[in-house]
């Protein structure tokens, strides 16, 4: 990567890390995954458990998906024990690269990080992984955090213009 490239991967990281209210380190735990996800030809549910241990490794495990109970936003998530089967019909499916960041968010494998890696996932499976080609992602719960700076190109592309 060029230097522009790494600025850009770097502006793209802090945004997704500013909107889900996670620190700086985040930013670097976020870039460590997404070039651990560029080494990849293909998807697997092993694959997936390691991207979530990198965007957060004080609490994801490396070969595991979450075993607890969670609660996002009001909603249940799916019963942890069914997290496992629920990614693997997901690598399965012929979805779009929404609709798979969607379903991915919505079963929700770890305990932390799923927007993150779902933002990683969404641009690998869009073809859009290159750091020049990354697309933030849908606003598709309508969150605040967003929808204040969302969808504000001038905050994206400001990087391309400087």
């Amino acid at each position: 990567m060029n230097d522009y490239e790494v600025g850009r991967l770097v502006a793209w990281c802090s945004l997704e890390c500013f909107w889900q209210k996670v620190g700086p380190l985040k930013v670097s735990y976020m870039i460590n995954a997404y070039l651990m996800l560029g080494s990849y030809s293909h998807l697997t549910a092993e694959r997936i458990m390691r991207l979530g241990y990198e965007v957060e490794p004080h609490l994801n495990p490396a070969v595991k998906f979450r075993e607890t109970s969670v609660i996002i936003n009001g909603s249940v998530a799916p019963n942890w024990q069914e997290v496992p089967r629920l990614i693997q019909q997901l690598l399965d499916a012929n979805l779009t690269p929404t609709e798979w960041f969607r379903e991915f968010v919505e079963i929700h494998p770890f305990r932390d990080g799923n927007g993150r890696v779902g933002a990683l996932l969404y641009n690998y499976l869009k073809d859009t992984y290159h750091p020049r080609n990354l697309e933030l992602v849908p606003n598709l719960w309508e969150d605040p955090a967003r929808a204040k700076n969302y969808p504000r190109e001038d905050l994206w592309h400001e990087f391309d213009r400087a």
